[in-house]
């Protein structure tokens, strides 16, 4: 059997198991706006850092927490508190906005331009 032959022959076998990822955008409760945040996940490849980020339900971290192919990170995002940062009793207490700055911040090494995903920072904010 020739080169060519033996190529089609496999190229015929090959399976194809390419899973498409499936966007997730979260959708608050009133427990979650009592609570004062929702827990979000975001994963990216992890070998090309320009790859598209995708935000994922938190049922499907664990597939993915379990994929080397895959960056996850979780961002703990607040959606209700204070507009403005204030100090009371010498503790800063952070704004909204400055809250989910940080968790972005903390995330930014795992996957870089999440802040540029995320342009939003009152994204589901309600006073």
């Amino acid at each position: 059997m020739n080169n060519l032959n033996r190529y089609k022959q496999i190229q015929k076998k090959r399976i194809r198991t390419t899973r498409k990822i499936e966007s997730y955008i979260p959708t608050p409760t009133k427990g979650d706006y009592t609570r004062g945040f929702i827990q979000r996940v975001f994963i990216q490849k992890v070998n090309d850092k320009a790859s598209p980020i995708y935000e994922i339900s938190p049922e499907r971290s664990s597939y993915y927490s379990s994929n080397q192919l895959y960056s996850i990170v979780f961002c703990k995002w607040r959606i209700s508190g204070p507009n403005k940062s204030y100090v009371k009793n010498g503790i800063l207490h952070k704004s909204v906005s400055e809250s989910n700055n940080s968790s972005i911040k903390l995330n930014n090494d795992i996957i870089p331009n999440l802040k540029l995903y995320l342009p939003n920072l009152l994204q589901f904010y309600k006073s």
